[in-house]
């Protein structure tokens, strides 16, 4: 396997990939992950941990990598460059 740097597939985040990282960072908070908003950045009264999970995604605050694989190529693209569209 080797990795990467060209971006594979759409230049967004598919559907797909969007609901599988909301869905895995809204069970982290759930269970007590701590929140990479700022207090500021949080609209009062908001707790629920799918709601918060889409607004870290939104304001580009999840620092993951998307794993993209083509064949024996695998490239794995920073989130911040899916959620511009480079």
């Amino acid at each position: 396997m080797r990795l990467n740097s060209d971006l594979l597939g759409p230049k967004r985040l598919t559907k797909f990939e969007k609901v599988r990282i909301i869905s895995v960072r809204a069970q982290q908070i759930a269970t007590g992950s701590p929140l990479f908003l700022e207090k500021n950045e949080i609209p009062e009264g908001l707790t629920d941990p799918i709601e918060l999970a889409k607004l870290e995604l939104e304001k580009g605050k999840l620092p993951i990598l998307i794993g993209r694989k083509e064949g024996e190529r695998v490239s794995l693209i920073n989130i911040e460059r899916l959620l511009r569209g480079e």
